[in-house]
């Protein structure tokens, strides 16, 4: 349920994208003069906590004078990155993925589009894999499947022009759990809880856990 609400979020948000650059594009008939150039369509990359790294798209909408835009932020990341060389005895992670989707809105506070904004926006992440348990010559098997979505707060400055570099903090009101249960499954159909835990596998500091968020982004406006 929590997957279907992310991804209707993320439709209605790239809908109202398209809604806006046509309204846009619809004023050319009355153009409006300004002393300065908007570029409202921003491609780029985000490195940060919890969206690791991904691509982000942000489009600058014609209302309150440019400076109220939409965005939407992507990452997904396979196995490698996650898993530990050292784990607890009888327990093997084979795989383990990550993907995070987040969709809000900027308010630019001094100019169109560009400098100090204040957002608001809502995110899915999840973590799915396989490990393998050993206990008393028997192996079972467990599968993650993990998702968390909460509502977030930001703070953050787009600076440059073509070429743009933003730093963006930020707060989200439902952290990152430190530990996760699964099941364990074995081969007579026993069944037992194992536990997964984040801040030791990942090598994580405890403030990530603590709702705090944090990146950096760069790309090209046009």
């Amino acid at each position: 349920m929590g997957k279907i609400r992310t991804t209707s979020f993320c439709y209605l948000l790239l809908a109202a994208m398209l809604f806006q650059y046509n309204f846009a594009q619809a004023q050319t008939d009355t153009p409006v003069e300004r002393d300065y150039k908007v570029r409202p369509v921003r491609l780029g990359l985000k490195l940060g906590f919890p969206n690791m790294v991904g691509g982000n798209v942000e489009y600058v909408t014609p209302l309150l004078n440019d400076k109220l835009a939409v965005s939407l932020d992507y990452s997904t990341i396979k196995s490698d990155w996650f898993l530990s060389e050292e784990e607890s005895s009888g327990t093997e992670t084979k795989e383990l993925n990550y993907s995070y989707l987040e969709g809000g809105i900027n308010y630019y506070f001094f100019k169109a589009g560009k400098g100090l904004y204040a957002g608001v926006s809502y995110n899915q992440l999840n973590f799915d894999g396989e490990t393998v348990v050993t206990r008393e010559g028997q192996q079972g098997t467990g599968n993650i499947d993990y998702k968390h979505n909460t509502f977030n707060i930001k703070l953050g400055a787009k600076l440059g022009g073509l070429f743009y570099f933003r730093p963006e903090v930020g707060y989200s009101f439902s952290s990152l759990p430190k530990t996760i249960d699964y099941q364990i499954k074995y081969p007579d159909g026993t069944t037992e809880t194992d536990i997964y835990d984040f801040s030791e596998q990942l090598a994580s500091a405890d403030i990530l856990f603590n709702g705090l968020i944090a990146n950096i982004g760069f790309g090209f406006a046009f």
